[in-house]
């Protein structure tokens, strides 16, 4: 199997329901702008807070996404306060979620 990588990004959103907004835009260009994902979670950590966490099939997935991804933040500007995020190889991953294509809506 071949090293997976990730990205996390923590945020401050400007508002309680840009988490809302973020994550439906998100899902409109994620299959476009993210090539190589495989996998994504968004946490809401707090009224105006989230994680956010993208695994993908490669280094060179995830290298080829970093200016598409600073191109989605910096187009989010109005809904995020604050952001940061950090990439890094995949040192273990286990589940027993059923996984899912796309958004899951909560419950």
């Amino acid at each position: 199997m071949s090293k997976k990588f990730a990205r996390m990004n923590v945020f401050e959103f400007a508002s309680e329901n840009a988490f809302e907004i973020m994550t439906e835009r998100y899902s409109k260009i994620r299959d476009d702008t993210y090539g190589g994902i495989e996998f994504t979670v968004n946490v809401r950590t707090g009224p105006t807070s989230g994680f956010s966490l993208s695994i993908y099939e490669s280094e060179a997935a995830i290298d080829a996404t970093e200016e598409p991804h600073r191109a989605f933040l910096a187009g989010n500007d109005d809904l995020i306060k604050d952001v940061f995020f950090h990439s890094g190889e995949v040192s273990s991953f286990a589940t027993s979620m059923a996984m899912t294509k796309g958004i899951v809506e909560p419950g």
